[in-house]
């Protein structure tokens, strides 16, 4: 059986996934050969950063693209409408694609509010007091328009999508508690090293998307 004949028998929604994964690999690569050429070449230099901020600028940038890409698609009812379901031509509804417009606002909004308590200090060091006070009165102000689209979302969602962020927060909610339980009883015995709030956060968020993800395709929540 050829390659081609194997993902002819895929799911529509498996097709997209694999593909989407050889895209995104492909770019990731050629995006750090980039960034490696020219760090060598004496272009600019990368700041070194922690694991925590590393992992919270790729979970950023995550959630940047896939919240700008849904936007994107939430502005055509006709492409809307086959990404909810690909089997059928209908147009999405104008409430569908206020939800996924919400949707897609409210993870790009969580990308640049996780990326900014990380690429201010690494542009700015030391980081002047103006500056930070600025930034954070951004952050809050994210936030509040975050939660308020949040609660917009909550109250747009059917019974069937309602249950699905039940059930994320959930289990989110049981696996970070007891895996903080854990470390931090390991770290009161000396046994690990101890956790900042910052790696504590960069955790929880990919747990969360991880849990997302993984929720929503086994509910048929992604096409």
């Amino acid at each position: 059986m050829s390659l081609t004949s194997k993902l002819t028998k895929l799911s529509t929604r498996t097709r997209r996934v694999l593909i989407g994964l050889v895209v995104g690999a492909s770019l990731g690569f050629a995006f750090g050969w980039l960034i490696a050429t020219f760090e060598k070449a004496g272009a600019f230099v990368v700041p070194k950063l922690e694991w925590s901020d590393s992992l919270a600028l790729f979970l950023a940038a995550l959630m940047v693209l896939v919240g700008f890409v849904t936007l994107a698609v939430s502005a055509s009812r006709r492409m809307l409408g086959r990404q909810i379901n690909p089997d059928e031509t209908r147009l999405a509804t104008a409430a569908q694609a206020a939800f996924y417009a919400q949707s897609g606002a409210v993870l790009a909004l969580a990308g640049v509010m996780i990326a900014t308590p990380v690429l201010v200090p690494a542009g700015l060091d030391p980081v002047p007091t103006a500056v930070a006070s600025a930034a954070m009165i951004a952050l809050v102000a994210l936030f509040l328009l975050q939660t308020v689209l949040n609660l917009s979302i909550w109250m747009r969602a059917d019974e069937f999508m309602r249950r699905a962020l039940g059930e994320i927060a959930a289990v989110s909610f049981f696996i970070l508690q007891g895996a903080l339980f854990l470390w931090a009883a390991a770290e009161k015995l000396g046994l690990v090293a101890r956790l900042a709030l910052w790696d504590a956060v960069s955790v929880m968020m990919a747990v969360y998307l991880l849990v997302n993800g993984l929720i929503s395709w086994r509910r048929g929540l992604t096409t």
